[in-house]
Parts: C-alpha cells; structure tokens; sequence
C-alpha cells in the first residue's frame, strides 16, 4: 500500500476506515491530527474525504427523518422492565418472546411507512441532486472558513493559481468594472470530480460560480430559487457553470451576461 509522508517526518498508511472515522470525528485528539495533516498532503486521501463529505451532506438533505409512533419506545422498554423483574407472571402478561415479535412488527410496520413516503417523494432527476449539492456547498462556504484558498481580486494571480490543482483551466473574469469584483477561488469537489470555484461580490453578497469541463452536449439552462438562494446554471465553450447567490435572479442574470 502507497504510503505518504507529512509535514513532521513520519509516515502512515492510507485506510480508509481513518478517513471515514475522522469524517464522523470518532477519532481522539493524537489520531485526528495525524489524518487531518494526512488528508492535507495526501492527493488520493484528500479526493476520498472530498468525496465522502459530499457523499454524507448530499445524504442528510435528500434522506426524509421519521419519528418513532408515541410510546413506542415506552411500551418497548415497560416489558423489558417487566421481563427482567423477579416477580411471578401475571395472567394475560406477555413473555419477552412476544415482544420481541411485538419489537420486530413494529419495525417492519415503520420500514414500510419509510419506503410508502420516500415512495411517495418521487425520484429526484441528476439536476435536481447536483442543484443540492451546489446549494450546500455554498452554504459551507459562507458558514466556514473555506470561502477562498487564494485571495485575490486580479485575475493574473487567481487564474494560474488553478494550475496543476485541476485538468482544466477555468474562465476567470474580472468583472469588476460591471459590479461584481473579484474576491478569489478555491477547489471544489461537485459532480464527481474537482471544480473550480470562483468567488465574486456583489455589494455585501458573496457570489459562487463553479466551473468544470461540460459532459454533454446540453446547452441550454436552468433557473432555479430555493430557500432564498438564486441558482443559475448554463454552459459556454464547453464548459458548465454554476452561479448562486442570495442576491435577485435579475442581477445574477447579469453576472451569466457577462459570462457568457
């Protein structure tokens, strides 16, 4: 197995089972350092967490959350209780056996209610999931510390910044001049593969704009709004483009204009 070195001189493997657990923070504080500067010099390891947060954050957005029936959990626990307890059986008490059967049907009955509402939900289309996803990631990029991983408001220096982090080279605009000033770029990880993302500002809003190579020949475009975010998607040159913000769909129109 490839092994990768880190920044203090040592070495460690590259198992997966590390990766995930330092995803789900199950890691103490020794072990979480060494993955985290792990997952930051290593290449393959820093594509699978990449992968796996996305993976975990697509999950909780698309996955409906059921409750338990009221006393459910009571009833179960009250004959547990019961089952343990050194008194004699009473008449009509039930054994641990019946409830154990009482336990399995009520979670057969609570899959099956699972299954009738996702059912019910319809399956979501490769846009709508990728939408998702662009949504997300701008949420994190605003509620962390990640916004830019190269700050700067000229081109010359974001633009070759890009160079051997990607395998291609994305559209940087000034655009400055037209209102929306360069604020900078960093890397992304949305549909299945590394992305550029280009951060521009419009007054005191922040502005994403994802780009990668297109892998269709679809060239039309999609405007979206959900939860008070414009979304706006198209392709150019050969490339697909992601913009969103929570400014007005008029003035991320704009900003396509400009793009495209």
């Amino acid at each position: 197995m490839r092994r990768q070195a880190n920044r203090g001189g040592s070495r460690m493997n590259c198992p997966s089972e590390l990766i995930e657990a330092y995803l789900d923070d199950e890691l103490d504080p020794v072990q979480h350092a060494a993955v985290e500067r792990h997952v930051a010099e290593c290449q393959n390891c820093s594509d699978r967490y990449a992968r796996l947060l996305q993976q975990k954050a697509d999950i909780k957005t698309a996955a409906p959350y059921f409750s338990a029936p009221p006393g459910l959990l009571q009833s179960v626990r009250s004959g547990l209780r019961r089952e343990a307890s050194p008194t004699p059986r009473r008449s009509g008490y039930l054994p641990l056996s019946a409830w154990r059967s009482i336990a399995i049907a009520a979670s057969v009955l609570l899959v099956f209610s699972v299954s009738w509402n996702v059912s019910r939900i319809g399956p979501r289309t490769a846009e709508a999931n990728l939408a998702e996803s662009v949504l997300n990631d701008h949420i994190r990029s605003l509620i962390g510390t990640h916004l830019v991983d190269v700050p700067s408001s000229d081109r010359h220096t974001v633009k070759p910044w890009f160079a051997g982090k990607l395998d291609f080279s994305p559209d940087v605009r000034d655009l400055a001049a037209q209102g929306f000033p360069l604020v900078g770029g960093r890397v992304e990880y949305l549909a299945g593969r590394r992305v550029a993302a280009l951060v521009y500002q419009r007054r005191q809003h922040v502005i994403n704009v994802f780009i990668w190579p297109a892998t269709s020949s679809f060239a039309g475009q999609m405007d979206i709004s959900k939860d008070g975010y414009n979304l706006l998607q198209w392709t150019h040159d050969g490339m697909t483009f992601w913009a969103i913000s929570d400014v007005s769909a008029a003035e991320l129109e704009t900003l396509r204009t400009l793009f495209t």
